[in-house]
């Protein structure tokens, strides 16, 4: 693996990488679409950018993370440039990429989050299995970190028609959040996949939890449209 001069690692690369991974949402989210159109729903986009700042402030240099982190920023810049597979690295390629940062540097933070970068990769070229491992051995403390992880298996196992499974997973992810916009998604997310499964009740929960929980979320109303549908739907109006 080639090694290089040891790089700064700054706020703004590992913002603009980790944004860039929103677009694991727009494939993401195709699977429920197909269950959204009888009745009307529109997603928006949402998965690990939204926590991209989370994901810096947990995971900043430290002293027995350095050269990861160094060689980190390689990769990430690979990433941003759309150079997938010299990104994600590999023995074949002689470059250290998040597969080998993961591997090799397991033991520390920025190893860890070497593995969601190679999930996000691996998802973004389709190899949906290969993201599901990733995203599996993914691990952290914090919180919301587990949500993303929570969040983005469920996704995953959306794109491989798995919907209960997406569902147990999506549920996790937004019981695991703290952070209320993420929250707001992943219940809503959760929500759809219910309704998918034509488990309402379940669905009505989640909706409900938004408007219990976040009540100045829904400005657009969206969120008091599901629950009047749901309620209609279980006979709870």
């Amino acid at each position: 693996m080639s090694t290089k001069k040891k790089k700064k690692v700054t706020h703004s690369t590992t913002k603009e990488v980790l944004e860039s991974a929103n677009e694991i949402a727009t494939s993401g989210e195709r699977f429920l679409q197909k269950f959204a159109k009888p009745i009307g729903i529109v997603f928006g986009v949402v998965i690990l950018a939204v926590l991209g700042y989370v994901i810096y402030d947990n995971f900043v240099v430290t002293p027995k993370n350095v050269e990861a982190s160094d060689l980190m920023v390689d990769a990430e810049n690979l990433y941003a440039e759309g150079k997938t597979e010299q990104a994600l690295g590999g023995k074949s390629s002689g470059i250290s990429g998040f597969v080998d940062i993961a591997e090799e540097f397991s033991n520390t933070k920025a190893g860890k989050l070497a593995y969601l970068y190679a999930g996000v990769t691996e998802f973004k070229k389709g190899n949906y299995q290969k993201a599901l491992e990733y995203f599996q051995n993914f691990d952290s403390p914090d919180k919301d970190l587990k949500a993303v992880k929570y969040g983005a298996i469920a996704d995953t196992y959306a794109e491989l028609n798995n919907t209960t499974e997406a569902l147990n997973y999506m549920t996790k992810a937004a019981n695991e959040s703290t952070n209320a916009a993420t929250a707001c998604q992943f219940n809503k997310k959760a929500g759809l996949l219910a309704m998918s499964l034509n488990q309402n009740e379940k669905a009505l929960e989640f909706f409900q939890a938004i408007q219990d929980k976040y009540p100045d979320i829904d400005q657009s109303g969206e969120v008091e449209a599901y629950i009047e549908r749901l309620k209609y739907a279980t006979g709870k109006q």
